[in-house]
C-alpha cells in the first residue's frame, strides 16, 4: 500500500473491523489477525466505542471505521491500512470483506454493471494521472524502479531522470540477458517516441480490483507504483491478458491504447522475464 507526500497529501486513514453486536460478545474473544502495522496496537470492542469513531460502512457482520483524520486529493480508493483483525467467534469466511475481486466476478456482471466498472476506473485512472508530475521516474518518494523489468538490473535501478536515462538501462539490461548483438535495435525501439511522465499503478489486473455490485470499491496491490512514460499503465496492463473475454475490450475504454509501445515491453518481456 502507498502513501504520498510532497506533491500528495498522505493518506491516513486507520480502519478496524469489529463485530457490531458488542452485548454478545464473549469475555475472551478470539482474536483472527490479518494485518497489523509496526507501531500500531490491537484495540478491544469496549476501547473501540470509547473512541467514538466515524463509521464508515456496514457490512458482513462488520463496521469499518475511522479511526484517526483522514486527507486525500484523490479520490481513488487507496486507504492506507494500519490494522484489520477481527473479533469471534464469527458466523462467516474472515475472508469474506463484501468485495470480491474483479477476476472472480467479471464474468458475473452483468453488461451494465461492466460499463459502471469501467466509468468507475477511467475515472480513477484519470485522476491519478492528472498528478502533477514529480520530474523523474522511479517509485513514490524519489525512490529507484521497482517494477519486475528491471528486476535483473545489474546497473542503477534509479531513480532516473529523463525518459532516456530509463530507456538505456532497460536495454542494457536486455542486452545483458539476451547475449546478442541487438543493443542498437533494442535501443532505437526504445527511444523512436517520447512521452509524458505520468503517476502509474502498474498492475491493473482484474485481480487487483475489488468491486461490489457493480462499483469499484478499491484498487490494491501498489507495489509496482510510480511515475512512469505515459504510456505504462497500459502495456503492463495488456502484459499477461489473455483475451479469454471481453476484459481486454474494456481496457481499451479505459486507458489510453499504446499498441505499438506495448509490442515493444512484449518484446522486451520475452527475454527478461
Amino acid at each position: 500500500m502507498v502513501s504520498f507526500k510532497d506533491k500528495m497529501t498522505p493518506i491516513a486513514a486507520s480502519q478496524a473491523a469489529v463485530p457490531e453486536l458488542y452485548s454478545s460478545m464473549p469475555s475472551n474473544p478470539q482474536i483472527n489477525l490479518l494485518y497489523l502495522a509496526p507501531g500500531q496496537d490491537l484495540i478491544s470492542p469496549e476501547q473501540f466505542k470509547a473512541f467514538n469513531p466515524e463509521t464508515l460502512a456496514h457490512g458482513a457482520g462488520t463496521i469499518l471505521a475511522k479511526m484517526s483524520p483522514s486527507t486525500l486529493r484523490t479520490s481513488v480508493p487507496v486507504p492506507k491500512l494500519f490494522a484489520a483483525y477481527a473479533y469471534g467467534p464469527l458466523d462467516r469466511d474472515v475472508d469474506d470483506f463484501g468485495s470480491e475481486d474483479l477476476a472472480k466476478s467479471w464474468g458475473k456482471c452483468t453488461p451494465a454493471e461492466k460499463q459502471m466498472i469501467s466509468t468507475d476506473l477511467k475515472t480513477h485512472m484519470t485522476e491519478l494521472r492528472s498528478l502533477t508530475a514529480a520530474g523523474y521516474i522511479g517509485s513514490v518518494h524519489d525512490g529507484p524502479v521497482t517494477d519486475v523489468i528491471l528486476e535483473w538490473s545489474t546497473n542503477c535501478r534509479g531513480p532516473f531522470k529523463s525518459e532516456e536515462g530509463f530507456n538505456a538501462t532497460i536495454s542494457d539490461t536486455f542486452v545483458a540477458k539476451s547475449k546478442g548483438q541487438v543493443g542498437p535495435y533494442i535501443r532505437g525501439m526504445l527511444d523512436a517516441h517520447k512521452h509524458g511522465i505520468v503517476f502509474t499503478h502498474g498492475d491493473l489486473r482484474p485481480d487487483n480490483i475489488l468491486v461490489k455490485n457493480g462499483r469499484v470499491t478499491a484498487i490494491v496491490v501498489w507495489e509496482m507504483a510510480g511515475w512512469y512514460p505515459d504510456y505504462w499503465e497500459f502495456v503492463k496492463a495488456f502484459w499477461l491478458e489473455t483475451f479469454a473475454d471481453d476484459w481486454a475490450s474494456c481496457l481499451l475504454g479505459v486507458l489510453t491504447p499504446c499498441y505499438c509501445e506495448q509490442l515493444i515491453y512484449a518484446k522486451l518481456m520475452s527475454v527478461l522475464w
